[in-house]
């Protein structure tokens, strides 16, 4: 997935604050977002040392190991402090994390088995290694479909607006 992290971490954020009774704010929605696109974040590395890395989900942020010894450090902070912030914050940050890694498994994969094996786990590829070949990604309808939820996400950031639920 390309673009579609954003809008789909904000519907699973907005269903996990009305699950966990939580208020719609700025802060929780934030916090998820930045979950939703929490693993892209090891592109910055390349950018920064002009350094060729070839695709990026061989960095350590697209293992999920990495992210369930994070969780569980969240979950022993939480059990320590007995703060629900802390308890929340871990939930909707990391839930996110997770949508990200499983988006990306349909389209070039994701390191779920390491360190067991090394290689990305995913349904198509463009170019890579692995899963059913795909000549040109903006063809394809799984492009197509971030594209519909981003239509959605917009439709619904605006509605919630306009009934004044996000403070």
């Amino acid at each position: 997935m390309l673009i579609g992290h954003l809008p789909a971490g904000y519907f699973l954020t907005r269903w996990l604050i009305k699950k966990n009774r939580l208020p719609i704010s700025k802060l929780w929605l934030g916090l998820g977002l930045l979950g939703s696109v929490l693993p892209d974040f090891d592109i910055i590395y390349p950018i920064l040392f002009k350094n060729s890395i070839g695709s990026h989900r061989y960095f350590f942020t697209y293992i999920p190991l990495f992210w369930l010894v994070l969780v569980l450090i969240g979950w022993l902070f939480y059990k320590i402090y007995k703060k629900s912030w802390l308890k929340y914050s871990t939930i909707i940050i990391f839930a996110n994390v997770f949508l990200h890694l499983f988006l990306d498994t349909a389209f070039v994969g994701v390191r779920w088995l390491w360190p067991f094996y090394d290689g990305l786990i995913g349904v198509y590829n463009v170019g890579f290694t692995g899963g059913f070949l795909v000549d040109n990604y903006f063809h394809h309808w799984y492009w197509y479909l971030e594209i519909v939820i981003w239509l959605l996400a917009i439709v619904s950031v605006v509605i919630s607006y306009k009934k004044g639920e996000i403070k």
